[in-house]
């Protein structure tokens, strides 16, 4: 919860500075990112923000990646992070998501949207589509988190976007989150 916090506080500060072959409508892979931990596929629009970048913002050391879409939208630059935890004992990825959905349903104003079904690499977890108050003095915003476990390390995909947003802002970030992997892309096309 108190992770949560902290990722859901940076990614308002992340918006506040400036979604294989599965996709949400006509959204297709844009750039295909990989940093020798996790791959993700990125449309039109989205960039990857820096290290440096992440370090300037203040970021917790607990983020791995941050992806952000260029043109902002109601005054804000729509982000997606990406976290790691290390587990304290074996955890398959459907119960790591269950915990972490458990976490974010205690935030302020906490409304569960949707949720649905994905996998990654052959494990099942679910796109938990929720709005909450990240903050006291913050707005309530809109999330789409994905969570899963390679190893003995959790990762947590969070987008953070306006309450309101647009159908295709929605199919973008879901596609981010339905083609996230821990094989390198690279590999995946020799099989």
């Amino acid at each position: 919860m108190r992770r949560f916090i902290l990722v859901a506080g940076m990614v308002s500060i992340l918006a506040g500075c400036g979604s294989s072959g599965q996709s949400g409508g006509d959204v297709v892979c844009d750039q295909q990112f990989w940093n020798g931990t996790f791959a993700a596929c990125l449309p039109k629009g989205w960039r990857v923000l820096s290290k440096e970048m992440l370090t300037t913002l203040g970021v917790p050391e607990e983020t791995l990646a941050a992806f952000q879409l260029q043109a902002p939208h109601a005054g804000q630059l729509d982000t997606v992070t990406v976290t790691r935890e290390p587990l304290s004992r074996d955890m398959a990825t459907t119960e790591y998501s269950q915990a972490n959905v458990l976490a974010v349903s205690t935030l302020p104003d906490y409304i569960m949207i949707d949720k649905t079904v994905t996998f990654v690499d052959g494990e099942e977890t679910e796109i938990h589509v929720f709005s909450a108050r990240p903050g006291s003095d913050l707005p309530v915003r809109r999330y789409y988190q994905l969570s899963a476990v390679s190893g003995n390390t959790g990762y947590t995909f969070t987008g953070s976007f306006p309450l309101s947003i647009q159908d295709s802002e929605a199919d973008e970030v879901s596609f981010i989150l339905r083609n996230v992997s821990f094989v390198n892309p690279a590999e995946k096309g020799e099989k």
